[in-house]
């Protein structure tokens, strides 16, 4: 009786296991599929993807697809979920947010450079377009195609990296100090060597109180319009908006439904 007890049992925890465990047995540690909607073999095949991107180009690549973000926005459950769980300082994510019909892409260390605004743009719209169609395989295909993609391509040549930024930022300031010095030197010379001296001006041989001004006239002369084009720049394709996440860790990206 309680053998039979037993198997019973056993067989109750089997059924549990089995029906339980595939939404999170397929995961990786760049696939995070919360929701069981890659099989083993597709996960399989985007990890080997993703290590082939890794081992050549030194970032992290993620995918995570869920319906639970604890509350937080897309953008800041990608920093996050990034930033807390030990990947390179450098890499991309895309979150699948499933709640909210939203994939959002989040870059970090060195990826920002490369995967600007209009690349993000393009690469949400890859995805998007599978996504909307509950193609989630290749909608993961896609995006990690065009992470090697811009990997390759690196950061666009009208592209100002953060290293370059603070170099110029140190110049401009070294610039500034030298313009002070010499502004201050200047005016110290100034008041000094006019010390002493009398300043003539039209007021130094008029007797006080003799000039009066005893009629004004306003002759109008002529009327004349000018106009001067201002030239806008187009927007720039090499641009990176960027953010602090909650780890205090600058963040690029962008995201959008479908």
């Amino acid at each position: 009786m309680h053998k039979k007890i037993i198997v019973i049992l056993l067989i109750c925890l089997g059924i549990f296991l089995s029906t339980s465990l595939p939404l999170y047995a397929y995961s990786s540690h760049n696939i995070i599929d919360n929701l069981g909607y890659l099989t083993e073999d597709e996960i399989a095949s985007l990890q080997d993807f993703i290590d082939s991107i890794t081992n050549f180009y030194k970032f992290d690549t993620v995918i995570v697809i869920t319906d639970d973000t604890d509350g937080k926005t897309s953008q800041k459950f990608a920093d996050d979920f990034y930033d807390y769980n030990n990947y390179r300082a450098s890499g991309i994510l895309m979150l699948i947010n499933m709640d909210k019909r939203e994939v959002h892409i989040s870059t970090s260390g060195n990826t920002i450079d490369i995967f600007t605004d209009a690349r993000i743009n393009e690469m949400l719209g890859n995805a998007t377009g599978y996504l909307s169609e509950g193609d989630y395989y290749n909608a993961c295909f896609v995006f990690i195609g065009n992470v090697q993609l811009n990997a390759y391509n690196g950061v666009p040549s009208n592209k100002d990296t953060y290293l370059t930024k603070v170099v110029l930022m140190i110049k401009n300031l070294r610039t500034y100090i030298i313009a002070l010095i010499l502004a201050i030197a200047a005016t110290f010379i100034v008041s000094f060597s006019s010390k002493g001296k009398t300043t003539t001006t039209h007021l130094t041989y008029e007797k006080g109180g003799t000039f009066a001004l005893s009629k004004t006239r306003d002759n109008f002369i002529r009327e004349s319009t000018s106009r001067t084009k201002i030239q806008r720049n187009s927007p720039s394709h090499g641009k990176s908006s960027t953010h602090r996440g909650s780890s205090g860790r600058t963040h690029g990206g962008g995201g959008r439904k479908f």
